[in-house]
């Protein structure tokens, strides 16, 4: 199965980086993160990288955001997904969710992209996702 346009949620993009952690992926997700990373856009909303940020302090992954986010910055097929007006109104769509999760699937949505997570919740709505 190959995507050629996909949206990490924060948990795809910390296992998937932090190599210890990749068999918490599901060999589908892995498979389809690579397939990304050859042949396509992966998409990282900016409250992805929030949330990472967040589990990178408390210690959680012995990785230095500053390297990651320049990484990200640096690698041409992945693009850091603003939260912009036109995510906004998708936002208000999708009031079935918590905030966080409502802007990870708009953006997601509005980047006409699946959607890499783990969230049972967005699996079970109309949310293309993978896992």
């Amino acid at each position: 199965m190959e995507y050629k346009r996909i949206t990490l949620d924060s948990h795809a993009l910390i296992w998937y980086i932090h190599e210890p952690s990749k068999d918490r992926l599901s060999k589908t997700a892995l498979n389809v993160i690579r397939g990304a990373e050859k042949n396509g856009v992966i998409y990282i909303p900016t409250i992805v990288l929030l949330e990472v940020l967040i589990l990178l302090e408390k210690g959680r992954y012995p990785i230095s955001f500053d390297v990651l986010l320049k990484e990200i910055e640096e690698n041409e097929v992945y693009k850091i997904a603003s939260l912009d007006s036109e995510i906004v109104k998708m936002v208000k769509s999708l009031d079935q969710f918590e905030l966080h999760d409502r802007i990870i699937a708009a953006t997601a949505i509005v980047k006409e992209s699946v959607l890499v997570t783990k969230d049972r919740n967005i699996s079970r709505s109309n949310v293309e996702t993978i896992w």
